[in-house]
């Protein structure tokens, strides 16, 4: 029976866990950032570096979801931990572009591993009831820490230098280890794929292919994210030279996004019924492009920051659901592998979506790709609203059963 005190305690553990790594991460990137900039590193060469930690999650999607859900998630967590703590620790003193490239995949593998085994074990810590208010806690509270990290990265690798932030990168995996190692509830699959069960034999990318509900999402999400996405490599143009505002505005208007994303993710944790998060869903997308439009229109960065504002509620909103989805739809036997795939799906996206956006920004102002890319978000959003009604509309097939 699940025990609602130990439940409580894990989540907590868990939640400040998750966002205590994000927070290092994110100064780690700003410190490594500033650091090959002020080495004389090629623009290339720091596209490299972010790629890096990015690339693994989609080259080992289903490796990582096998892994996942094959072993117990407490050896996962740890493990993997250990091995953030040992990639972390040489890049306080390295300055040379290939290792560091190097030991980032390393970390970004490793990430790939702890952030599929956090998804799949969090529902086993609050209980199936409870997966869209844990859901909905823990992207508001990693969202909060986006909105300070990359400052606070700036500021220590400026005060201090880049190997003090990366070494608070370091201890920040210190961190999330002890507090994996501290988690009671533990998920310890089936080794063997039961005949009853054909799920437990089939990708991530396959499960949410055969679901009605999941692949109408995911697909169109995704594509959303892959027009919309390519708007975050010139906000600082839009800021600074089309509106003429100050370097702090750039910021301000990052950080409203940002504060929009909570207030979305607090809301969608309020939505009940399985409905209601796909309408939720479709409909957060929608706005989230809606304030993208209205960033292109905005006549001052005043105008901006409030259409910034509404369209992260739209984000948080479409995310914090569509990540419930993922996981209340999922058998607890194939979480891992669905969550190895998802983050495979929009990393992907959101990786191919800034590099066309430096493409596109050679022959578009920022206003014009600002607008280029809500609208096409928004029809993107209206096919999967469409494709979504059908689908969901349509009488259950047996696959379904399996898949949730």
């Amino acid at each position: 029976m699940f025990n609602i005190e130990r439940g409580r305690r894990d989540f907590v553990i868990s939640l400040v866990g998750r966002a205590v790594s994000t927070f290092g991460d994110w100064v780690a990137v700003v410190a490594l950032t500033l650091r090959l900039q002020a080495d004389g590193a090629h623009p290339y060469e720091v596209a490299l570096l972010l790629a890096a930690g990015t690339i693994p999650l989609l080259l080992l999607a289903r490796p990582v979801g096998r892994l996942v859900d094959g072993h117990d998630s407490r050896r996962l967590l740890v493990s993997s931990g250990l091995v953030e703590v040992a990639a972390a620790i040489p890049l306080i003193f390295l300055h040379e572009v290939v290792p560091i490239v190097i030991l980032v995949a390393v970390l970004g593998a490793a990430a790939s591993v702890t952030g599929a085994t956090w998804s799949a074990l969090v529902p086993r810590i609050v209980g199936e009831d409870r997966i869209a208010q844990a859901i909905s806690a823990q992207q508001s509270l990693s969202t909060l820490v986006l909105v300070a990290a990359p400052a606070v990265g700036g500021l220590l690798a400026g005060a201090f230098g880049s190997g003090v932030a990366l070494a608070v990168d370091a201890g920040t995996f210190v961190v999330v280890t002890l507090a994996a190692a501290l988690i009671r509830t533990r998920r310890v699959p089936e080794r063997t794929p039961r005949a009853d069960t054909p799920s437990d034999a089939r990708s991530g990318f396959a499960l949410v292919r055969a679901d009605r509900v999941l692949a109408p999402l995911v697909a169109g999400v995704a594509l959303v994210v892959l027009l919309v996405g390519m708007v975050d490599v010139v906000l600082v143009y839009l800021v600074r030279v089309t509106l003429d505002a100050g370097g702090v505005w750039f910021g301000v208007a990052q950080a409203a996004w940002m504060l929009g994303m909570v207030a979305g993710a607090l809301g969608a944790g309020r939505i009940g019924a399985e409905g209601g998060r796909i309408r939720a869903t479709v409909a957060g997308a929608g706005v989230a492009c809606t304030g993208v439009v209205g960033m292109a229109v905005s006549p001052g960065v005043g105008i901006l920051i409030l259409v910034s504002v509404l369209g992260g509620v739209g984000n948080g909103y479409a995310s914090a659901c569509l990540s419930t989805l993922l996981m209340s739809r999922t058998p607890d036997s194939a979480r891992g592998r669905v969550s190895a795939a998802a983050n495979a799906i929009f990393g992907t996206a959101q990786g191919a979506s800034l590099l066309f956006g430096g493409l596109v920004a050679i022959v578009l102002s920022p206003r014009a790709i600002y607008a280029v890319g809500g609208l096409l978000g928004l029809a993107a959003t209206g096919v999967v609203a469409v494709a979504s009604a059908s689908r969901t509309s349509s009488p259950a097939s047996p696959l379904d059963a399996s898949t949730g």
